[in-house]
């Protein structure tokens, strides 16, 4: 049934040889309020990853950004991130030890994606139209301000893929004639499925071993270097997936 599924959103979407994965840690889950921590990105090329880099934010002492309600922020992402039994690295003081000027940041972040989406070259996320490109476009936008549009087919996401291939053929999981990526993954995120689970240090790990064939171990998820290289691994196992159904 999985195999039969990738092969058909493959049919539709196909498998790119040559994308970008990003992955974003962030000091909270609205992109209205919170800001981007650290981002980080792999660079692939003919299916082969060939560049992995990690920035940073010194969020701390930035003008306009209260260190008070910063410092509580993180606290709170962490407690809620250790409740799930997950690593939390992007504290206060690591920003402060390890961070770039937050504006260079987000500019040479802005720079990334239009240069994919220049090329045509797809990003490749976990839970990217529904989180990443949310704070991607609030921080273009409140520090740049750049009103930055992606365009509907530029992100795959994985997560929603794994998802996809899990539900019933009556739930209608694949993309419809009419649909591109983004309305696609909107649809698909609505449904409630009991049983049907997609995280990349769970399920995703579980099923396809990404962490390991990353080089890394699981208790380094939610760095946000690492989590952009196994993504690229999810990817790949997915695409063995299509190719073998």
């Amino acid at each position: 049934m999985l195999d039969h599924w990738f092969k058909r959103f493959a049919a539709v979407y196909g498998f790119p040889d040559n994308y970008t994965t990003i992955d974003l840690e962030t000091s909270g889950f609205s992109a209205k309020s919170r800001l981007i921590c650290i981002y980080g990105y792999t660079v692939v090329r003919d299916r082969q990853p060939v560049e992995t880099v990690e920035v940073a934010l010194n969020w701390p002492n930035y003008p306009g950004v209260d260190d008070f309600q910063l410092r509580a922020d993180l606290q709170e992402v962490e407690q809620a991130m250790r409740k799930k039994g997950s690593g939390f690295f992007h504290t206060f003081e690591y920003l402060q030890a390890n961070g770039i000027d937050p504006l260079e940041a987000i500019t040479q972040l802005l720079a990334l994606v239009e240069a994919c989406e220049k090329r045509n070259e797809v990003i490749v996320t976990q839970n990217g139209w529904a989180f990443d490109t949310e704070f991607m476009r609030a921080a273009f936008y409140y520090f740049l301000q750049v009103g930055f549009d992606f365009h509907p087919n530029l992100i795959y996401d994985c997560g929603i893929m794994e998802k996809a291939s899990q539900l019933p053929d009556e739930r209608n999981p694949l993309p419809q004639p009419s649909e591109s990526l983004q309305d696609w993954t909107y649809r698909i995120g609505k449904i409630r499925a009991r049983g049907v689970k997609w995280a990349l240090d769970e399920h995703c790990n579980d099923k396809y071993d990404i962490f390991r064939r990353a080089g890394t171990t699981k208790d380094q998820a939610h760095k946000a270097g690492v989590d952009s290289l196994v993504i690229h691994y999810l990817f790949e196992e997915q695409r063995k997936l299509a190719e073998a159904g």
